[in-house]
């Protein structure tokens, strides 16, 4: 066959889409946004590990992407609901599912007829039974059952009482198979690491927290524990050291009661940037350079070493003008705004936006709206905190209830006997997760108003892989203390290269901090206090480190008495990498259970 003959071969779906938007010039928020998907499934749709559905391949037909056939979306796959009962893998269809989906549950002697959220119901084997636990463990609080009821996590309803807050502001489909931790504020800003919002309700109705209590979370993060206090109603003290997560969890957890003024800011944004953006055009025209941006907004957005590589002239000037605003805010306001813009830092960079680490994106972004992303960021925020409200009118507490200390646990002075409860997951040791480099692009754009080069205090973060000669007795407190440390560490470790065996000296220094953070804890709680400690046990070399026996003797050596664990199995690891289970560096979640007698 002559070659002007053959018919060309087609890309397979996965690249033909990403090809249509590089070519159109649209981030995967653009198309996303467009077609009415998340930019993770566009993501999953673009590398071929998921299909579109029929109706969102007719969405991408309509906007250009020709030749969708039947066979490349997902029309031929076969529903993963199954019944709840056990011992039959039948598929059947959603509402046959309702017709088994009920259980009972016994709360304060009076028995309620609970209807599990779906992807409880939908989920596989073990997630649905560490899912039960959960709810299970809520039946003994102690609370009033219609505030049970009410209060529920991973609980769609019950017959008595009617639909539950978390699930009226949560809304998952009903062919959900997991939980969705991005409800209400938040999924506000992408924070990789954070424990699900479902997990700490349903451990704050478990330790009957209310009104009269004081919840703290020493390792604050982006604020989950924050925000589920205030949904609740419940005070609450935080401490964090990272001052762009203090600023995250501010706005989480912090917003007014009434969104009017942050939609009077969304409006004076675009003006503001309209006007700058005009004025800067007419001084140096449509094309220029990054040295002309920084020459003008200089003192909004400090030069930092690469910048040329992070950000095209475009995406720096839009980033600067949205700086010189925010600072022209204050208050919670000032957090809102911020955290709107730092949420939108990769998909305004040079970055992937699907990647833990912020790396240089080999394709430069190009024809970015920074105001049309800042603001759809801040319009969304408004539409949040409207729903919080409605979904948790009755239990919503104010603004002041929520604290947020910006320092360190392991230096913070809390009151003696001031907390009624402790819920935390501490960092999980060293290079489990590098919030610097994940964020890197927030901390460089925000460093006028941070005031903080994260790397000032990584050596002084729990945690942190970059230990000096200070730390030479790394180690010793929980040496002492604990026999599961000393089994462990003591063994010798000649075959650890010199990389495993500066992250083992870091391990053992992580240790005696946990020691540290014990003995703070038992001096904050209340007598009776309890205290959730979520922490995985992560490797070093081939062998895994039994952080749970080591961190409940060392926590039971200063007068935390433990009280249960509840170990889950992780089901991703947060990098959206393909490696298998096995072989992550974390493969299970322990919820340890401590009280101070």
């Amino acid at each position: 066959m002559p070659e002007a003959d053959k018919a060309p071969i087609e890309a397979p779906l996965h690249e033909r889409i990403r090809q249509f938007r590089e070519g159109k010039g649209l981030t995967r928020d653009d198309l996303a946004e467009m077609i009415g998907v998340t930019s993770i499934t566009l993501y999953r749709w673009e590398t071929g590990s998921t299909r579109p559905s029929p109706l969102a391949a007719e969405k991408l037909s309509n906007l250009g992407v020709a030749h969708i056939a039947p066979g490349d979306t997902n029309v031929f796959s076969v529903p993963r609901l199954k019944k709840i009962t056990r011992g039959t893998s039948k598929n059947v269809a959603a509402n046959d599912l309702q017709l088994e989906s009920t259980r009972e549950l016994h709360v304060q002697n009076e028995q309620l007829t609970i209807v599990p959220s779906p992807f409880v119901r939908n989920g596989p084997p073990d997630q649905t039974d560490f899912h039960n636990r959960l709810i299970d463990m809520q039946a003994t609080s102690g609370l009033p059952v219609a505030e049970v009821a009410n209060r529920f996590s991973l609980v769609e309803s019950t017959t008595q009482f009617g639909v539950s807050a978390q699930h009226q502001l949560e809304k998952p489909k009903a062919t959900a198979l997991s939980w969705n931790s991005n409800y209400g504020s938040h999924g506000w800003h992408r924070y990789v690491g954070r424990f699900p919002p479902h997990l700490v309700r349903s451990i704050l109705n478990s330790f009957g927290a209310t009104s009269n209590s004081v919840v703290c979370d020493p390792f604050l993060g982006s604020g989950t524990t924050a925000l589920e206090c205030r949904l609740l109603g419940i005070p609450f003290q935080g401490i964090e050291i990272c001052p762009l997560s203090a600023m995250i969890s501010r706005a989480k957890s912090q917003f007014p009661m009434a969104p009017d003024q942050l939609i009077s800011v969304t409006n004076y944004f675009s003006r503001f940037f309209d006007d700058q953006q005009a004025l800067f055009n007419k001084e140096f025209g449509t094309t220029f350079s990054h040295q002309q941006v920084m020459d003008k907004f200089g003192g909004q957005l400090p030069p930092f070493t690469n910048i040329e590589k992070w950000f095209t002239p475009q995406a720096l000037l839009g980033t600067s003008i949205s700086v010189e605003f925010g600072m022209t805010l204050e208050g919670i306001t000032r957090d809102l705004f911020f955290t709107a813009l730092s949420s939108k830092m990769r998909s305004i960079g040079n970055v992937d936006v699907d990647v833990v680490r912020a790396e240089y994106s080999k394709k430069p972004r190009v024809n970015v709206d920074v105001e049309r992303l800042v603001a759809r960021s801040l319009k969304g925020m408004v539409s949040d905190i409207q729903r919080m409200q409605q979904s948790h009118a009755h239990l919503i507490g104010e603004p002041s209830s929520i604290q947020v200390i910006e320092g360190s646990a392991l230096d913070v002075d809390l009151q003696k006997g001031s907390i009624s409860h402790i819920i935390t997951s501490p960092p999980y040791g060293v290079e489990a997760i590098s919030y610097l480099r994940t964020h890197l692009l927030s901390y460089r754009s925000l460093a006028k108003y941070l005031k903080h080069d994260p790397y000032d205090t990584r050596d002084k973060t729990i945690g942190s892989e970059y230990l000096d000669e200070t730390h030479e007795n790394a180690g010793s407190f929980a040496m002492r203390v604990s026999q599961s440390f000393r089994t462990f560490f003591e063994e010798s470790h000649s075959h650890l290269d010199k990389r495993e065996a500066q992250r083992r000296l870091a391990m053992m220094q992580f240790c005696d901090d946990m020691r540290s953070i014990g003995e703070r804890m038992a001096h904050w709680l209340k007598p009776g206090g309890k205290v959730a400690y979520i922490i995985g046990n992560k490797r070093l070399g081939q062998r895994i480190i039994p952080m749970d026996r080591i961190v409940s003797e060392l926590f039971q050596s200063v007068g935390l008495v433990e009280t249960g664990t509840i170990s889950h199995k992780l089901k991703t690891n947060n990098s959206n990498s393909q490696v298998p289970w096995q072989e992550r560096v974390i493969q299970e979640e322990h919820i340890m259970f401590f009280e101070r007698r």
